[in-house]
C-alpha cells in the first residue's frame, strides 16, 4: 500500500515571515500552536529541498521515540553545538558510546542514591527563605534558578558553585548556550563574538572541573554525588572511554541538561498556585497532615501524592521544554499510513500534545486531579521529560529536587503576584515567563517551623 502524502503546513496570518524557520524563530509558541490547529501531521518546506514533519499524535510520538526509536537521533543542529561547546557526551551521543554512558550513569540516579541527597535540599531552601523578608517582592524565576544552582551542583559533583568564583562564567555559559541552541546556529567552530565568548566561558568552567576531578581522585571519597560514581566507574573503564575529560563532559551536561528545566517549573508551578487558590489550600493541607511540625525526610516524597499530581499538572500546562526534535537516520512507517523519510526532522512538542482536549479535556484548566488516575491518560500523550530509551536521565532528582523545594518553601510563605502583573510565557530553548515573574511573599498560616523564623522588615 502507497504511502499517504502528508499535508503541508501554511503559516498564519500574524506570522507574515518570509519562512517557517523565521516564523518558528520569531514566536515559537504562537507558530506551535497554529500548526496544531492545521492538523496532527504536517509536512514543513525548509531551505535546500529539506522538510521537517510536525507530529501531534501520542501513537505516532510513541512509535518514534520508543518502538522504532534506533531509526532517529537527536538533530544535527543541536547536536553540532552541544559537542561544539560541551565535547562527545550522552546528550549527543548514539549507538554503543550512547549506551556506554548510559548504563554507567544511570546507577547515580537511582532513588537509593538520590535520597541521600534530600537532607542537602532542604538545607540548601532553607538558606534561601533566610534571605527573605516578609512583604519582599521576589522575581520567582532568578529565586528558583539560584536555588538550583546551589543544589543541582552539590548534587552532581559535592560543592556549591554559587560560592565559587566559577559561578558567574557558568551561568553567563548557560545564557548564551540556551540563545545558540534554540536559534538553528552557525557551527560552533566559526569564530564569531558569541562563539568565542561561549567557548572561553566553557574553558574557565571545564578547568574548574578537571581540578575537581583531580582532587576527588586524589582523596578517594566518595560523598554520594555523581562525580563520585564516575570516578569510582572510571577505575574498572577497561575501554578508555571514561577519561578525565569525559568525565568533565558528563558532568557540565547534565548540569546543563537539567538546571532551567527545574528552575522554571518551579515559576511556574507557583504562578498556578496563586491563581488557584482551592488547590493551593489543598496542597497546604496535605503538607500540614503528613508533616505537622518536623522537617520533610526522603521517606515522606512517595506519600506527598497531591503534591506530585501538581507538578505534573503544572508540567503539563506549562511544560518547560517545548519542542522534542529528532532527526531521522531510516524511513519509518507511522500508524497513520505516512512515511517519515530518511533525513527529514520531526518535531515533537509536548506544549500541543498536552493540550490536546481529546487526552486532557478542558486542556486550559489547571486541574492536579487529572493525575489522580494517571493509567487514563493516553501513553506518550505527556512527555514532562521525553520518553522511551533516551527519557532525561536525571527526571527522578527534578522531581525529588523540586517536591521538596515546594514543601518547605509553602509551608513558610504564600506567594502572589504583584497587582498588574500579566503572565506570558516565552520560548528560548526552554519555555520561561517572559517579563519575569515578580512576586510578594508573606508568612503562611501554618506554625513556623521551630528551627526557622520568617523574616521581618
Amino acid at each position: 500500500m502507497p504511502s499517504l502524502t502528508i499535508p503541508i503546513a501554511t503559516l498564519s496570518a500574524n506570522q507574515p515571515r518570509s519562512s517557517h524557520t523565521e516564523a518558528m524563530r520569531q514566536d515559537t509558541i504562537a507558530y506551535l500552536e497554529h500548526l496544531a490547529q492545521q492538523g496532527d501531521y504536517l509536512r514543513i518546506p525548509l531551505a535546500f529541498g529539506l522538510s521537517a514533519y510536525f507530529i501531534n499524535d501520542a501513537e505516532a510520538v510513541q512509535e518514534i521515540l520508543l518502538k522504532q526509536a534506533r531509526k532517529v537521533e537527536k538533530p544535527w543542529n543541536v547536536k553540532q553545538v552541544a559537542k561544539g561547546v560541551f565535547g562527545e557526551n550522552l546528550f549527543t551521543s548514539d549507538g554503543e558510546l550512547w549506551q556506554v554512558l548510559r548504563s554507567t550513569l544511570q546507577p547515580a540516579f537511582q532513588a537509593k542514591r538520590l535520597n541521600a541527597q534530600v537532607d542537602m535540599m532542604v538545607d540548601t531552601t532553607r538558606s534561601l527563605m533566610a534571605s527573605w523578608q516578609v512583604g519582599q517582592v521576589i522575581d520567582i524565576p532568578t529565586a528558583m534558578m539560584d536555588l538550583t544552582l546551589g543544589i543541582t551542583t552539590q548534587a552532581l559533583f559535592g560543592q556549591d558553585l554559587r560560592q565559587s568564583a566559577t559561578a558567574t562564567s557558568l551561568l553567563r555559559f548557560l545564557d548564551l548556550f540556551s540563545e545558540l541552541i534554540s536559534r538553528f546556529p552557525l557551527p560552533v567552530w566559526i569564530p564569531t563574538p558569541k562563539h568565542l565568548e561561549i567557548k572561553r566561558h566553557f574553558r574557565l568552567i571545564n578547568n574548574y572541573f578537571k581540578t575537581l576531578v583531580a582532587a576527588r581522585q586524589q582523596s578517594g571519597q566518595d560523598n554520594g554525588d555523581v562525580l563520585s560514581l564516575l570516578i569510582q566507574a572510571q577505575k574498572t573503564d577497561s575501554s578508555g572511554r571514561l577519561s578525565d575529560q569525559q568525565i568533565c563532559n558528563e558532568v557540565s551536561n547534565l548540569f546543563a541538561a537539567g538546571y532551567e528545566v527545574v528552575s522554571h517549573t518551579l515559576a511556574f508551578t507557583f504562578y498556578l498556585l496563586s491563581q488557584h487558590p482551592q488547590v493551593e489550600a489543598q496542597l497546604r493541607e496535605e503538607l500540614d497532615n503528613l508533616l505537622g511540625q518536623r522537617a520533610i525526610t526522603a521517606a515522606d516524597l512517595p506519600q506527598l501524592t497531591y503534591l506530585e499530581m501538581v507538578l505534573k499538572e503544572s508540567m503539563r500546562l506549562l511544560p518547560v521544554t517545548t519542542v522534542l526534535g529528532r532527526q531521522v537516520v531510516e524511513e519509518i512507517q507511522v500508524p497513520a499510513g505516512y512515511t517519515l523519510p530518511k533525513g527529514s526532522l520531526v518535531l515533537i512538542s509536548p506544549w500541543t500534545l498536552q493540550r490536546r482536549a481529546d487526552y486532557f479535556p478542558d486542556p486550559l484548566k489547571f486541574d492536579p486531579e487529572r493525575f489522580r488516575n494517571p493509567e487514563a491518560i493516553p501513553k506518550f500523550a505527556y512527555l514532562p521529560f521525553s520518553a522511551g530509551p533516551r527519557v532525561c536521565i536525571g527526571n527522578l532528582l527534578a522531581m525529588m529536587q523540586m517536591k521538596v523545594n515546594l514543601a518547605v518553601l509553602l509551608r513558610e510563605y504564600r506567594f502572589s503576584t504583584v497587582p498588574g502583573y500579566q503572565f506570558q510565557p516565552i520560548y528560548r530553548f526552554n519555555t520561561r515567563p517572559q517579563n519575569g515573574l515578580p512576586m510578594v511573599i508573606t508568612p503562611s498560616t501554618r506554625l513556623p517551623n521551630p528551627d526557622h523564623q520568617v523574616g521581618v522588615n
